[in-house]
């Protein structure tokens, strides 16, 4: 579906420049977030449980493996079709969204999982990378292990385990080209989404999930939230603090050792969703600091993850598709 008109631009996305989340907003979470929930199931702990450390890091090598993927070299749409065919190992209800930027025809590739009813609950990783130093360069070596196979990988894996499950909600993943030179295939998509007049429930974006040392212990995953500091709609400003704090619920709930600090959503593909009043949150290591060499680099390698890190916000994602969902338990 081609969008109505002229979209907004957004400038290439660089957390490096991102606002920090503030001291109050901390102090209020801190108070309202349980330690342990009456909530938490034997079955969603099962599921959780289903999550394959291996699966991860071997999709990471895969799609690593890939020169580059960078949006305007012509590997961006042979990555899209491997994820495509990995979506389609256990579901064949995948498709292109089809876009065109400049004189580039790009593509997001979107798995739908459908619910009992159509409010969908989104999930989105990019999987294009670029270099800090060379942007233009559709030639350099790009490998983005980081940023962001690990987003993408986690995702793959967390929809293997969703699509043998029913749910009252429909789950959507999306996996965007464009994010590096503007947020192009998430900007596409969202305006498509509010077009179609979908009941869109919530964005939950994950960008960089996978390189610990840049956060208060290496155990640690910044949710990010929209506080008003970068948003440019301020009725979703609640909402995506309160399904924050359900996303750390999950971790203490489920994920054992993994904390949870909180940042402002910003520089990624959540934002063209704030923009047209949908509730937005996200996962993030922090990592997008100066003194990370890895950051668009050629070193942005496997060898440079932590992969079991990467495997607990999967699990921490999943238990918050399972509660949010709401899986209907067999």
């Amino acid at each position: 579906m081609a969008c109505k008109g002229p979209l907004e631009s957004y400038p290439p996305p660089d957390k490096r420049k991102s606002p920090r989340i503030s001291h109050e907003f901390l102090k209020r979470t801190r108070q309202r977030v349980i330690r342990k929930s009456a909530e938490k199931t034997n079955f969603i702990g099962s599921q959780v449980n289903l999550v394959i450390r291996n699966n991860i890091s071997n999709k990471i090598d895969s799609l690593t493996t890939f020169h580059n993927r960078h949006s305007k070299s012509p590997n961006i749409n042979i990555a899209a079709e491997w994820i495509m065919n990995e979506l389609k190992q256990f579901d064949n209800n995948v498709t292109y969204h089809e876009y065109v930027q400049g004189n580039h025809q790009l593509r997001n590739v979107v798995y739908h999982k459908q619910g009992a009813t159509d409010k969908i609950l989104l999930f989105c990783a990019h999987y294009d990378t670029i270099l800090n130093t060379r942007r233009e360069d559709i030639d350099a070596r790009a490998p983005g292990a980081n940023d962001n196979a690990s987003g993408v990988c986690s995702l793959l894996e967390i929809s293997r385990i969703i699509s043998k499950l029913d749910f009252e909600l429909s789950l959507r993943f999306v996996f965007f080209s464009g994010e590096e030179q503007g947020l192009w295939g998430s900007t596409h998509y969202a305006e498509a989404i509010k077009e179609r007049n979908e009941d869109l429930y919530a964005v939950i974006n994950m960008d960089m999930c996978a390189e610990p040392g840049f956060l208060s212990t290496n155990r640690t995953t910044y949710v990010d939230i929209d506080d008003g500091s970068t948003g440019l709609v301020t009725t979703n400003n609640e909402p995506s603090q309160k399904l924050g704090e359900k996303m750390e619920q999950m971790a203490i709930d489920y994920v054992p050792g993994l904390n949870v600090d909180y940042d402002p959503i910003d520089a990624s593909d959540y934002m063209p969703f704030e923009a047209r009043g949908y509730v937005c949150i996200g996962a993030y290591d922090g990592s997008a600091v100066s003194e990370n060499s890895h950051y668009h680099s050629e070193t942005d390698l496997l060898s440079n993850l932590d992969v079991e890190l990467l495997t607990s916000v999967t699990k921490m994602v999943l238990a918050f598709a399972l509660t949010e969902g709401k899986v209907k338990d067999s």
